[in-house]
């Protein structure tokens, strides 16, 4: 058996490829091995019977062609030290980006062949350079859907980063979560906010199903409007109350959310009951990830994810407006 050398085994390949913001470690190995017309687990293994002592990261970036800090930059599985929000982040996931965004910075985009980004299925919903909806059930290209006119659902996500800003990931996290399910359960009961019909008519449908994106774009803006109101610790306390100050916090509620149509009379008691339940889950929430060691710091998103600033601000721009 032969020892580890110095001596680097292979030469850059043909077709320097630069990463994508955010790109995971899998889907850059994948478009760098089409770019060159090799697999992917050929890009670094191109010697079968001798070692390197070089690391990972600086083979990578003599196949590649690129810097040691471009793809530590970019990749963040590269440089966990740099990314500390992989591990502290659990609404981080590999998902697709915007597909001009992709197409403005590789000069295509393909179904079949994707870039994959890491980005929050809970903050990043719409790409606000091209204005296109990536956030949920938008698994691919196809399935992205343009809301330029929708601008209620662009101002939606320029208020969830200001929200995420001002309350930090973990309050806003539990509280997005919580109360996109709310939603989910209050549309199924009957509930139906005032400009949801617009803009099913506008996104071309009446009745999407389930897995369709255009179903969760019409009711984003409440989303994030019942998002606000449960961050604030005011209404919060006010929501599990058991006194006038619930009251307060449902006319709040009706008044901030107004429906086209009136509950049905059996789902009323439940709807009432779930204002309260909603905020004790969130509560909940808070506190285990407070308690797994998740680190907030209200109005500095570089004290909330331990990230220099220039990173964070890219971070909650989306991929559209870094691009």
């Amino acid at each position: 058996m032969r020892e580890p050398t110095d001596y680097w085994l292979t030469r850059p390949l043909p077709r320097p490829l630069p990463p994508f913001p955010h790109e995971s470690e899998r889907s850059y190995l994948e478009r760098l091995g089409a770019t060159n017309g090799i697999r992917a687990e050929r890009v670094l293994a191109q010697s079968s019977w001798l070692e390197s002592r070089q690391d990972y990261i600086e083979r990578l970036a003599i196949v590649s062609g690129q810097s040691c800090e471009t793809l530590l930059h970019a990749i963040p599985q590269l440089g966990q030290e740099h990314w500390p929000f992989l591990a502290d982040r659990p609404d981080f996931s590999v998902n697709a980006p915007c597909r001009f965004c992709v197409a403005r910075r590789t000069g295509s985009y393909s179904h079949f062949s994707r870039v994959s980004v890491w980005s929050s299925r809970f903050h990043d919903q719409v790409c606000l350079r091209h204005k296109i909806w990536t956030g949920r059930s938008a698994e691919n290209y196809m399935q992205q859907v343009d809301v330029t006119d929708l601008p209620d659902v662009i101002q939606a996500q320029r208020r969830h980063y200001r929200l995420l800003r001002r309350h930090g990931h973990v309050v806003l996290s539990a509280c997005f979560e919580h109360c996109s399910d709310l939603w989910d359960a209050v549309v199924r009961r009957g509930y139906r906010p005032s400009d949801r019909r617009r803009r099913l008519d506008t996104l071309g449908t009446s009745h999407p199903e389930v897995w369709d994106p255009r179903r969760y774009i019409a009711v984003y803006p409440e989303v994030v409007a019942a998002t606000a109101l449960y961050a604030s610790p005011h209404w919060r306390k006010l929501a599990r109350s058991e006194d006038s100050g619930y009251l307060r916090f449902r006319a709040e509620f009706i008044r901030q959310l107004p429906q086209e149509r009136i509950l049905r009379r059996s789902s009323k008691p439940w709807f009432l009951k779930e204002l309260g339940d909603t905020a004790l889950r969130i509560e909940d929430a808070i506190a285990a990830a407070l308690a797994c060691g998740s680190s907030e710091s209200s109005g500095d998103p570089a004290g909330e994810l331990d990230l220099p600033k220039c990173k964070v601000a890219s971070t909650y721009l989306k991929y559209g407006d870094s691009a």
